[in-house]
């Protein structure tokens, strides 16, 4: 009997303590039972629409030095993730690894804050508080019930749209703005909710969230899914008074998506966004055919900043 009650794998369990502790047992509560956390498996209620799964591992020098913002950074990023498809997201996962509890009290406190801000629930994952390191992984499940913003779905003669939310700051040494940690739970909400609707709306067709990549990487990931040129002109970039440029151009933005619209529905973006002053929305350059590449352009003159038959992700357009 000891050896049954001292078995690794039975006394391993115990590392779901601190998550059960930081998360909602009941995410669904019309679910009753079956919908409160702890089973195999998260029951989610039925939906309507294109299911979207994104998932995203945090930088482990991010996890080991300031573990909250990390926590905090693996829910927003996914949340960004599906509503750069035109999505709504449902529920989260994570995966956390850690020396034991303490170690991951804050990983589990910033992804609390996050999922409380936004409401949207976590559902499950896998806890290890016998690793030698901390890492951090999180996934959400999204459903676009409307159109989705594929970014192959960009094409000649659209405009490239930037909208970002301007009311922030740089985080500490790191290339964040931070437009996120700070607002209301409110305006977060609404904010994450304007991509699906312009999406319904049929006002933007194609999307990619701003990543790591910042605006001019993120360029390039679009133009090598949608297989066309795209060029930007620096001087309409907008910003922030005091961020310095190359630091707007590199930073992941929190809350900033770059869209394709179609010419004939720019007055309608701007007239979606023009209530919101913590917003930008710009139009910073176009798509055209011709080779696969990004053109920086400023002043009349031009620079290749990527070119396609380089490659980067390896995720290229629909032949």
């Amino acid at each position: 009997m000891t050896a049954l009650r001292q078995q690794s794998g039975l006394l391993a369990k115990r590392d779901i303590q601190p998550a059960a502790e930081a998360f909602s047992h009941r995410p669904f509560p019309q679910l009753g039972a079956a919908g409160m956390l702890g089973d195999d498996a998260a029951l989610l209620p039925r939906q309507n629409g294109q299911l979207l799964l994104a998932c995203e591992g945090m930088h482990p020098g991010l996890v080991e030095d300031d573990p909250w913002f990390a926590g905090w950074s693996g829910v927003l990023v996914n949340l960004s993730d599906i509503a750069a498809m035109g999505g709504r997201p449902l529920a989260l996962v994570n995966s956390v690894w850690s020396q034991g509890p303490e170690s991951q009290a804050e990983l589990l406190a910033g992804m609390r804050f996050a999922c409380d801000r936004f409401a949207i629930p976590m559902v499950g994952g896998h806890s290890n508080q016998h690793s030698p390191y901390r890492a951090l992984s999180v996934a959400v499940l999204g459903v676009a019930e409307g159109p989705v913003l594929s970014a192959r779905s960009a094409r000649p003669g659209d405009e490239l749209w930037m909208l970002v939310n301007q009311k922030g700051s740089l985080y500490r040494h790191y290339p964040f703005w931070d437009a996120a940690t700070k607002a209301s739970s409110e305006s977060l909400c609404s904010h994450l909710s304007l991509l699906p609707a312009l999406a319904s709306a049929g006002i933007v067709h194609a999307a990619k969230d701003i990543s790591m990549g910042g605006i001019t990487g993120t360029a390039a990931m679009f133009a090598e899914a949608c297989g066309h040129g795209l060029s930007i002109d620096l001087d309409l970039i907008r910003r922030p008074d005091q961020v310095e440029e190359t630091a707007w151009l590199t930073c992941f933005p929190s809350f900033g998506y770059l869209l394709a619209v179609d010419p004939s529905h720019a007055d309608r973006l701007k007239r979606s966004v023009r209530d919101d002053p913590d917003l930008i929305c710009c139009r910073i350059g176009r798509f055209a055919k011709g080779a696969c590449q990004v053109q920086l352009e400023r002043a009349g003159e031009s620079e290749c900043f990527w070119q396609g038959s380089l490659g980067l992700t390896g995720f290229g357009c629909a032949s």
